[in-house]
């Protein structure tokens, strides 16, 4: 019986030891799934940290069976290059507006005016941004707002008449395509169009350094001039070449990794108004009502505008989230 069984047991062995390593290797243990996240963000910025806060979920969610790893890419310059890159991506959706219109949507001046207006809109708004991405083979996982825009002036803004003839600019920001948009309104209002290094009164977006500001201007005035938008998308192709589990761990954490974003951004706004207070600028959480109405108003070309570029779909957004925050 024991030389029967050790009989069997070298003939097992020998048949083993034919097998290539890698095979059994691949059946012994499966290897886990590597991701590239291209991130068209720094990563010291929130939106990096928001990259870096998805990678992590993933890893931890999925334990250890898909491994994103994130690559700081270059200027982004097309949703077909994004498409081209990597598996995952994390870039500025009105920066890409030339490929689809309604990526544009978020950049609009002065058609939000609270993170709930904001998450309002995005609802609504979701199914076209997901049908857009769809044309490019992506699949939209996630969406980041960036802090609202806000003014930094030398005098106080307490009116809409302290904008006449004031000279007007703009930080520079990464929606090059938004920049006219965004400083019709104030024109309109009377504001005087200079250069940057002449400017009494600029209008910022969360990418421009805030400290430095706080030794050129005196008065800081919370503007929720546009909640632009970063996107999370995978390429469609990689996505459904995946199990069906570890698709369901990429939308799962796409979804949380949102809702923690989202919060984020909210939480930083008082803190974003403590740190430029300590450095002697007079803040204004609360622009002037009559200021928020004109500037309104004299945006709304350009929200119309946009409708046109979209067509159809970008009329019916508009009416069915005005009608949504009671502003018909």
């Amino acid at each position: 019986m024991k030389r029967s069984t050790s009989e069997r047991r070298r003939k097992f062995l020998a048949l083993l030891s034919a097998f290539p390593i890698s095979l059994l290797s691949r059946r012994s243990s499966a290897q886990p799934k590597q991701l590239k996240l291209a991130c068209y963000y720094l990563p010291e910025t929130l939106q990096g940290r928001g990259a870096q806060l998805f990678a992590d979920k993933i890893g931890q969610k999925s334990a250890g069976a898909i491994q994103v790893s994130i690559e700081t890419s270059e200027l982004l310059i097309s949703l077909d290059l994004v498409v081209k890159e990597s598996a995952l991506a994390v870039f500025c959706a009105p920066c890409i507006a030339k490929s689809e219109p309604v990526l544009g949507l978020s950049v609009l001046p002065m058609i939000a005016a609270t993170f709930e207006e904001a998450e309002t809109l995005l609802r609504i708004a979701r199914p076209h941004y997901s049908a857009a991405l769809a044309r490019h083979g992506q699949v939209l996982l996630a969406t980041q707002p960036w802090l609202p825009g806000a003014l930094w002036s030398t005098i106080p803004i307490r009116s809409v008449a302290d904008l006449k003839g004031i000279a007007f600019a703009l930080a520079p920001t990464p929606s090059i395509d938004a920049e006219s948009g965004w400083r019709r309104p104030f024109v309109k209002l009377g504001a005087r169009s200079a250069s940057y290094s002449d400017a009494e009164m600029v209008l910022s977006s969360e990418y421009t350094g805030n400290m430095k500001f706080t030794q050129e201007f005196a008065y800081f005035t919370e503007l929720f001039y546009a909640a632009q938008l970063t996107f999370l998308t995978a390429k469609r192709e990689i996505f459904d070449s995946l199990p069906e589990t570890q698709r369901h761990v990429l939308v799962g954490e796409g979804h949380n990794t949102e809702l923690a974003l989202w919060k984020l951004t909210r939480e930083r706004l008082p803190h974003r108004r403590q740190q430029i207070a300590e450095r002697g600028v007079r803040v204004s959480a609360q622009p002037p009502a009559d200021v928020v109405a004109a500037l309104r108003k004299a945006a709304e070309p350009d929200i119309q505008s946009w409708v046109q570029s979209v067509g159809g779909d970008g009329a019916a957004i508009l009416t069915e989230y005005r009608r949504a925050i009671g502003r018909d």
